[in-house]
């Protein structure tokens, strides 16, 4: 793993609170400041996984809402 690689994680399909547990055990293999991009469905994954992650003292670089339609997220974040 380096420093400039951006993991990906695609939970679209899991349910919260698994979605949390998911994140935080790919960023707990990480190292501070690699990158993770989270994709996920819906509003209220998005803001548990959201909340989760700064609460763990990470930072969320980008936010981007995917597809309007199906209610796709992605989250960019860097492991402090």
């Amino acid at each position: 793993m380096t420093e400039y690689e951006i993991f990906s994680l695609d939970i679209r399909d899991k349910r919260c609170p698994m979605t949390t547990v998911y994140v935080r055990t790919r960023l707990d293999a990480m190292t501070s400041g690699q990158k993770l991009k989270v994709l996920l469905k819906g509003e209220e994954p998005k803001r548990n996984v959201s909340t989760a992650v700064r609460a763990l003292g990470h930072q969320i670089i980008d936010e981007t809402h995917v597809q309007e339609d199906s209610g796709f997220y992605c989250l960019l974040i860097v492991k402090s």
